[in-house]
């Protein structure tokens, strides 16, 4: 059964997401939030960190509602769709530089990311900022642990409309199932204890 988590009240909400209009530059970053994906960086050192993103190439037709949207990116010179990844359960991740609350949640992403690298489960970062190397730049000193794509125009948008959301903030999370069907949609920032709560009905 699928799941719209959304923050009932207001003020919640205001400190939580981003509307998705923000032009906050990415020099926002507050130090301490710097420091915690540094730190996370460090830590990790066995695990793979992305230093730059990947621009997704073509987007899928809209899908029925609930579906998994389709989509590929080329990766080390390999082209890769979300689909070759189906039997695994699927962490998509809209964000942007600009928003605090989104950046504020890389680390728990990060770790979240790292403590699963060995079950049936990928995460995906998707920005939707207007420009990749604004992105790169950023990556550049907050590597993150996962695979970062760059689509900034249609991608969001389909997700929302399988889902049957409206709310068009940042950041939102789908989680996709092992069959391929978006199971949660959620909006708002959130920790990585609060994500592996929902993540566990899933694995």
């Amino acid at each position: 059964m699928f799941r719209l988590i959304l923050i009932v009240a207001a003020a919640a909400s205001l400190s939580l997401n981003c509307s998705k209009t923000n032009d906050t530059s990415v020099k926002d970053i507050k130090p301490n939030d710097k420091q915690k994906i540094q730190q996370q960086n460090t830590q990790n050192t066995q695990s793979s960190s992305q230093s730059s993103s990947f621009a997704v190439k073509n987007v899928g037709a809209s899908a029925n509602k609930n579906e998994m949207v389709d989509f590929t990116w080329i990766e080390n010179g390999k082209e890769i769709k979300l689909s070759d990844y189906k039997g695994k359960v699927i962490f998509l991740n809209f964000w942007a530089t600009w928003c605090g609350p989104c950046k504020k949640e890389l680390p728990h992403l990060s770790e979240l990311s790292t403590d699963l690298k060995d079950k049936d489960f990928k995460m995906i970062g998707i920005s939707v900022d207007d420009n990749q190397e604004v992105l790169n730049r950023f990556l550049q000193t907050n590597a993150l642990s996962y695979t970062v794509l760059f689509e900034p125009n249609e991608l969001v948008t389909k997700y929302m409309n399988t889902a049957g959301q409206t709310q068009n903030v940042i950041p939102q999370t789908y989680i996709i199932d092992k069959k391929g069907k978006v199971v949660e949609a959620i909006l708002g920032a959130r920790s990585k204890e609060d994500f592996m709560n929902i993540l566990n009905k899933y694995l």
